[in-house]
């Protein structure tokens, strides 16, 4: 038996690599996984790859900032999958280095429309789902500039600190539906987004490692291991709580 038997989940982002992971975990754990992202390709082989190993999985195509794209898709997923009682919120987008006193509008606004609002979104159209399944969780994706300063990264960290708090306020509003919600804040985990302004994922780890004292970067998989424990009905006492999961990057 899979510790997510019987459960029904809605992955953003699922084409990347911390939500591709986090979807494959929960099919190998039993859950039904509706993978979705923006890039075709990438979300079509992850539900392939999880159906490949012998789990169920489907795939849809959603921008999470648009209302009327994501209320029809988590629609649509509930009811193919027949129900929906696991979320995780993986979607997001970063900026280049801006300064507040730099920054375009336009730029702050399409960090803020994925990350968060796109969020907002999700749980929204998620929530009536879960409490006619009785209950459910939301696994939210915030991260360590959630809770730290780095430079020049305003709007992505503006973003990620305000998803700790969306993820406590559902938890606190829908306690009583037997919803959950808690946030994992990664370190730098080894993705291709590492690399968007690092030529080489050893460059990466030359300048990141040093600041991780478990000594390592983390990987994928590290990420997908928190997120089906708060997924499982092993957590059925943690609601409103913030996970790191980031090698003692905050710690220091």
């Amino acid at each position: 038996m899979g510790m997510l038997d019987g459960k029904a989940a809605f992955v953003t982002a699922a084409g990347g690599g911390i939500a591709g992971a986090i979807a494959r975990r929960f099919g190998a754990e039993g859950a039904a996984v509706c993978c979705v992202d923006v890039v075709e390709e990438t979300v079509a082989k992850t539900a392939a790859d999880i159906e490949a190993a012998g789990g169920k999985a489907i795939s849809k195509i959603c921008n999470v900032a648009d209302e009327e794209a994501v209320k029809k898709t988590v629609d649509d997923a509930a009811s193919e999958l027949g129900l929906l009682n696991v979320v995780v919120n993986a979607a997001a987008t970063s900026e280049p280095l801006h300064t507040v006193a730099n920054m375009p509008l336009e730029v702050w606004q399409d960090v803020l429309d994925v990350n968060l609002t796109g969020m907002f979104l999700v749980a929204k159209h998620a929530i009536p789902h879960m409490q006619a399944a009785g209950g459910g969780q939301f696994i939210n994706i915030s991260s360590t500039f959630g809770h730290i300063a780095w430079p020049q990264r305003p709007a992505y960290m503006a973003t990620k600190g305000a998803v700790r708090q969306l993820s406590k306020s559902i938890a606190l509003d829908f306690a009583e539906d037997n919803i959950r919600a808690n946030s994992i804040l990664p370190g730098a985990i080894e993705t291709n987004r590492l690399l968007s302004r690092t030529p080489t994922m050893e460059q990466v780890r030359e300048k990141m490692v040093p600041l991780h004292p478990i000594g390592r970067l983390g990987q994928p998989e590290d990420i997908a291991n928190a997120a089906a424990f708060l997924a499982s009905d092993e957590s059925s006492f943690m609601t409103g709580s913030d996970v790191f999961v980031d090698g003692g990057f905050t710690a220091v």
